[in-house]
């Protein structure tokens, strides 16, 4: 064993609140993602921005990683939504991610939800995760 997990796989994200999202997850970690900004929106320009966040992912086997996150939204030049580009340090895990730390990276489309429906800032996307953690040493 070389003490490093691979991540790798595919999250359906959808915006529940102005403030928070899940997603749906399959790959390494085959389950469900909750996050939230933990910082307010620093404008890059040209309609980009860059904000931090907070991510718990959890597997169908019990384990979670709970992850602190840098994050950059692209806006796509002709307003249908945008690139999110997520980088995540691993603040804590359980399960078969005990004792792991390290960062990973996704990247994916997001676009706004359209309709009468939509209400606030309410969005869907697809992102891909890459990347690995490994075991800590004491």
């Amino acid at each position: 064993m070389n003490g490093c997990i691979s991540i790798g796989g595919t999250a359906n994200l959808f915006t529940i609140t102005e403030k928070s999202g899940i997603g749906a997850l399959t790959g390494t970690i085959d389950g469900a993602a909750y996050g939230e900004p933990t910082s307010d929106f620093r404008d890059l320009g040209n309609g980009n921005f860059a904000y931090t966040m907070m991510h718990y992912f959890l597997d169908k086997d019990g384990s979670m990683v709970h992850t602190h996150d840098t994050a950059v939204m692209r806006q796509d030049p002709k307003g249908e939504g945008g690139t999110l580009e997520v980088e995540y340090t691993v603040v804590e895990g359980t399960g078969r991610f005990a004792c792991y730390g390290g960062t990973f990276r996704s990247r994916g489309r997001v676009k706004p939800i359209e309709g009468e429906s939509a209400s606030g800032k309410r969005s869907v996307g697809v992102v891909r995760f890459e990347g690995k953690i490994c075991r800590r040493t004491a």
